[in-house]
């Protein structure tokens, strides 16, 4: 049986806005009103190809970003610049960048990637260093992995990170050679202590000029020119600039290893497939990137096109993150001015915090994200999104909602607004008992409102805030 042979709309399996929207959850952070609307008139395979095709540039959002001003200005303290302060305005960037994207797809794998090659900002690693990274997963996000794994492995933030700028033929550092098999390609019990002995000598004199400077430099003078063994295999030593080809070749062997493939089709799959995926579709989306060349892109054209993605236990299956979450809020309540709205803040108090990852492996996902403790912070951002003041257009210095724009497809009366609502936010059908308490809610919402639109508006309100802290908000 072919895995993730293509899927085709059938009468029990239609291509409608149940379909699109699992889509849109997984290749990015949802979809809503007519952006919904318009992956649905698209059909699957061109919907498809609205996320997979993206392009990595966004001239018109870097273009917003920069008449906002010093909010999001990356830039503003200088290459030197690191500390809360700073790392609290590229959070912001990067999280209105998610907000905002035309391309979610490049934004949430720039997202995967950072949790990948997890970096922490807390050893004090320069903004300008964490913002050259960020880019890089971005311009990167759906090459070929050969591409980005062989970027990462020159990019300053981790050399940095994982102390190999100061690795040298006297003294080499196998952080970098540790994590690169264990965490970045093969995984654990996939290779020996002599293989990262051996790899932690190959990359001596990959370095930058100093540890503020977002610059890689290979230094032939820090180089152990001598031969080596990989794997089993010999990789001859070279003197002079010539030494950084024994880099280009270990990272050639690393990812010809068997275990690779399966290593990264287990990511890819955790991530926008299924939590727990089965060894026999491990095995099965590895055939797929084996055949595509590692490509990013391409895979995921297949993942996405797939009878086994669109399948109904599939739908509302993954966890969102904390990140997922916040983003897919505002982006569904079309949050005016959404860097203004404390989103990066209410991603940290949900439990992540961008640019400081608890470890070099990056977040506990799955069920993690929804433990006691999650359930006061979702209760808190659901309130603060719920209490936004209203504006039917962007308001200069403060973040809003178009409460009357939220409302404007339901029918009259609570209950169509509920329905709508729900069906705008969470994408499935709500439980008879979730119904009633929601429409109760209202009710009590729009009770004491001086007139109808008034009332209408408070119900918005009171749906928001219980629909974006309902359990099923929290699935993708």
């Amino acid at each position: 049986m072919d895995i993730f042979r293509s899927y085709r709309p059938l009468p029990d399996a239609p291509w409608d806005r149940a379909a699109a929207a699992h889509l849109a959850r997984r290749a990015g952070f949802g979809a809503y009103g007519a952006a919904l609307d318009h992956l649905v008139q698209l059909g699957p395979e061109a919907a498809v190809a609205h996320f997979v095709d993206a392009p990595v540039e966004t001239p018109d959002l870097d273009a917003e970003i920069a008449a906002i001003g010093s909010a999001l200005d990356v830039h503003a303290g200088g290459p030197g610049a690191y500390g809360r302060e700073s790392t609290d305005r590229l959070r912001r960037w990067w999280i209105y960048r998610m907000v905002r994207t035309p391309t979610p797809l490049v934004e949430k794998l720039a997202l995967l990637w950072h949790d990948h090659f997890a970096v922490q900002e807390g050893i004090v690693i320069r903004t300008a260093l964490l913002l050259e990274q960020n880019r890089t997963f971005r311009r990167l996000a759906l090459a070929p992995y050969q591409d980005l794994l062989r970027a990462v492995a020159r990019d300053p933030a981790m050399l940095v990170f994982l102390d190999n700028r100061l690795s040298s033929k006297e003294s080499p550092n196998e952080n970098w050679a540790r994590e690169l098999v264990e965490l970045f390609t093969l995984g654990v019990d996939q290779y020996s202590q002599t293989d990262v002995r051996e790899l932690s000598r190959i990359f001596t004199g990959w370095t930058t000029p100093a540890a503020h400077i977002a610059e890689f430099r290979f230094e032939p003078t820090m180089h152990d020119d001598g031969d080596k063994q990989l794997f089993g295999a010999r990789i001859a030593g070279r003197t002079g600039a010539r030494g950084i080809a024994e880099g280009e070749e270990a990272l050639a062997l690393i990812l010809a290893q068997p275990a690779h493939a399966e290593f990264l089709a287990r990511k890819l799959l955790e991530w926008f497939g299924h939590r727990e995926p089965a060894l026999d579709t491990v095995e099965a989306f590895a055939q797929v990137l084996r055949k595509n060349g590692g490509s990013i892109r391409e895979s995921l054209r297949v993942l996405f096109s797939s009878a086994w993605f669109f399948a109904p236990e599939q739908r509302h299956a993954i966890y969102k993150n904390p990140v997922e979450l916040v983003v897919g809020a505002a982006r569904g309540a079309e949050v005016g001015n959404p860097h203004l709205a404390n989103l990066e803040h209410h991603a940290v108090a949900l439990g992540m915090e961008l640019f400081e990852p608890p470890s070099v492996a990056g977040w506990e996902h799955g069920s993690a994200w929804v433990r006691t403790g999650s359930v006061a912070p979702r209760l808190n951002f659901a309130l603060a999104v719920a209490e936004l003041p209203h504006a039917a257009r962007t308001v200069t210095g403060r973040a809003t909602v178009n409460l009357d724009e939220l409302a404007a497809q339901a029918g009259e009366g609570p209950r169509n607004l509920a329905a709508a609502l729900a069906e705008r936010f969470l994408q499935q059908n709500l439980e008879p008992d979730q119904e009633a308490a929601l429409v109760e809610y209202l009710d009590a919402a729009r009770a004491n409102a001086p007139d109808e639109r008034t009332g209408r508006r408070e119900g918005v309100r009171a749906a928001l805030h219980l629909l974006l802290a309902a359990p099923q908000f929290t699935l993708a």
